[in-house]
Order: C-alpha cells, then sequence, then structure tokens
C-alpha cells in the first residue's frame, strides 16, 4: 500500500511537499488534487488547439505534471481562417 501511495503522490506532484502521512492519507488527497487538476488540464489544453478528452485522462493520471506539460509546450498549429496565408513574397 506504501508503494502505491508514492507512485499516485509523485504522479500528483503532492510527494513534492514531503508531507508524511498515512499512506490512504496520501492516495486520498493525491486523487483529489488529480481530480481538480484533470478539467483544468482539458480546458487549458482545449483553448490551444488540442484534444481535451486525451488532456482530461492524462491530468487525471498525470496531475500537475500533464497541466505543466500542456502550459509549457506551444499550442497545436491549426487551420485558423482569421489569420491570412503565408506570403512567398519573403521567399
Amino acid at each position: 500500500m506504501e508503494i502505491i501511495a508514492t507512485l499516485v503522490s509523485y504522479a500528483s506532484g503532492f510527494a513534492l511537499m514531503r508531507s508524511h502521512k498515512a499512506p490512504i492519507d496520501m492516495i486520498a488527497t493525491s486523487l483529489i488534487v488529480d481530480a481538480a487538476l484533470a478539467p483544468l488540464t482539458a480546458v487549458i489544453a482545449a483553448r490551444r488547439g488540442r484534444s481535451p478528452l486525451r488532456w482530461i485522462v492524462a491530468g487525471f493520471v498525470l496531475g500537475m505534471w500533464a497541466l505543466a506539460y500542456v502550459l509549457i509546450v506551444a499550442p497545436h498549429p491549426t487551420d485558423d481562417p482569421v489569420r491570412p496565408p503565408a506570403s512567398d513574397a519573403a521567399a
């Protein structure tokens, strides 16, 4: 049970606080943190042109690591009709 608590707390980022609690408390707290970060990760990913369903799962499994990745990585290139097409004149 202690190994599972350690893995879950590192995945959510909760272990970085160096909290020493009972394994069941670490698991419960980590799952609550992951459940709170999952929708936030999905919303940010959707605004950056990525799949919200894929990122809500990643946000729940990986917690703050998925959120950090979504915030750091550049937005997915999309065919935005607002942007004008690239000019060949600069070539």
